[in-house]
This record gives C-alpha cells, structure tokens and sequence, in this order.
C-alpha cells in the first residue's frame, strides 16, 4: 500500500512472482484481479491455509521456507542461466527506481518525519528497530536500511502500542551491546505508554523516538483522501501531554526537538544516554505518505506519483 513504485510496477508487470512466506492480503495486493495478472505464482509457505487462499498460486508449495528454498536452489543449479534473457527486464526496473525515487521532504522552517526517520538510521544503522503503527510506520519501512533480523513491526495487523513492548523485549534478548531505538508516533505511544515505567524500573536502554505531527497521522490521512477533509477524532494536539514531563515523571530521560538545528546533536545525544530515553520531535503537521495505493484501486495505480509518461520511455528501451 506505501511500497516503492518499482516494486509495485515490478510486481504488476513480471511474468513470475515467487511468494515466500508470505501472505496476500489486501495490503499487499490491492485490486485482487489486476495483482500480478501477467504472472504465474510460486507461492511458499509453512501454513497450508495460506497457499491458495486469497491468490491461486500456479505452483503451491506446503513446508518449511528454509528447506523448500534450499532444495530450489539446488534444481535451479542444474539448469544453465542466460543473463541476457532478464537484462531488458532489469534495466527497465533500474529506470523505474531512477525516475520513481523516495522523496524525503524539506521544508526551511520545518522538520519533515522523512527527516528524523533518515537521520536516525544514519546515526545508529546497525541498530535493532521496531515501529507503532501509522505514517511513522511505513515511512520507517521506507528509508530505514537495517540488517536482516532487525526489523520488528507488526506490519498489516495494525497494532497500534505495539513498539515498545516490542523494543523493551528485543534489548532484554539482545543485550546491553546492541542498540534498539522504538520509532513511534504521538498518538500510538500513548496505547502502551506505561511501559515507560518498566523501562526505568529495570533499566533496560530502549529508544523512544516519537515522530509528532499532533495527528493519528494515517487517520488524518485517510479523511484527507476519501473523506473530503472532514477530521473526526483524529487531532491528538487538544489533549496530547508534555511527553518530556511524562518521561521524567517515569524516570527516564525526555528530549524536546523542535528545530532542523537541534535534530543531529539531539540524536547523537539519545543514542549516547547510558539509559532509556524519550525523544518528542516536533514535525510538520500535514505531512502525506507517498506512493499510496488507495483501497480497490490495483497497486500499479499509486497516488503521489507523477504521471507515468517514464513508463513509456522504459517501455521503448527495454
């Protein structure tokens, strides 16, 4: 639903697409009939109730991911491989990932969560991440770069107060060697906010950084696309506490950003407390997540995209 547009048109236009261990819900296909109606599917999972349900897969394979890719692999190694034969195809996604970029928003007076999410992983991008649930969510999954193993989110189930019980778990696990940093937004922090309280009772060295527009952002979102602007119940500026103040209270060290300035010592600073902390940054109200697939529509149809005369110059090269 907010995946890259090369991996959405990749996924719309390939003529295989293997599924491993995944599911096809409706996050992940949009307009059912036009998901990947060129390909024929291989569709890998350990769950026999998965294959077939939603997606017929032309091949269904029942087992266990590391066993099944294992004995793939081994066929495939028997089977000689002519570059030339996906040289087109690659080349035609490598202009797609050209002319159909992330974008990280810049504003002069103001910090855009793009921002924040970017300068986080760059300071600390062997770190262990999890995430809450809403606009902070995918734009984490989007510009974060960490390592296999160090993604932890709740992604379709929605679960919003997931992050940092998710997080105090994770540092438990890893120990006091690997840093792992919570990206939250101000509505879903309150959901398990209390945990605040086992952090600074058991000293246990979590990350908090709340990405704050003063919105349930994808809410927000959401009414502002289909809703025709009208904003119910999801302005959480009215009634949001002083995060800082709430932090402390708790025991647990409480960072105020406001400021483009402020934003690269302020997260040096987080990442260096021998302790949890809280970190409150105030970004850009009405920030949108782009590429979108909105609800029925087919994942090749993003909103938030040019126009997609690109499409057509790739099509003459490839």
């Amino acid at each position: 639903m907010h995946g890259t547009a090369y991996a959405n048109f990749s996924v719309t236009e390939c003529d295989l697409l293997i599924a491993v261990g995944a599911r096809f819900d409706d996050r992940v296909t949009g307009k059912l009939d036009e998901f990947a109606s060129r390909a024929k599917v291989i569709h890998i999972d350990v769950d026999p109730a998965e294959v077939a349900k939603v997606r017929p897969p032309e091949v269904p394979i029942v087992g266990d991911v590391k066993e099944v890719l294992i004995e793939l692999l081994a066929q495939a190694a028997k089977e000689p491989v002519d570059g030339q034969l996906t040289e087109a195809w690659l080349n035609r996604i490598a202009r797609w990932k050209e002319d159909y970029p992330l974008q990280v928003s810049t504003y002069p007076d103001k910090l855009s969560p793009q921002e924040v999410i970017v300068e986080v992983g760059r300071q600390a991008p062997n770190a262990y991440y999890t995430t809450d649930v809403g606009q902070h969510q995918m734009w984490s999954a989007q510009f974060l770069k960490n390592g296999p193993r160090r993604w932890i989110s709740s992604a379709g189930l929605g679960t919003m107060g997931f992050g940092m019980p998710a997080a105090m778990g994770a540092k438990v696990a890893v120990g006091s060697n690997e840093q792992v940093i919570c990206i939250s937004g101000d509505a879903s922090i309150q959901m398990n906010i209390q945990e605040l309280g086992t952090l600074s009772q058991f000293g246990i060295a979590v990350k908090t950084v709340i990405v704050n527009n003063g919105w349930q952002g994808m809410v927000r979102q959401w009414q502002q696309a289909f809703h025709g602007d009208r904003y119910s119940s999801s302005n959480m500026e009215p009634s949001m506490p002083d995060f800082v103040k709430l932090a402390e209270a708790y025991g647990v060290k409480g960072i105020l950003v406001e400021r483009k300035e402020d934003l690269q010592s302020a997260v040096a600073e987080m990442l260096a407390h021998d302790g949890p902390v809280l970190m409150d940054v105030r970004v850009r109200r009405d920030e949108n997540c782009y590429p979108m697939v909105a609800p029925g529509k087919a994942n090749a149809d993003m909103i938030g995209l040019p126009e997609r005369k690109q499409l057509d110059r790739a099509l003459e090269q490839s």
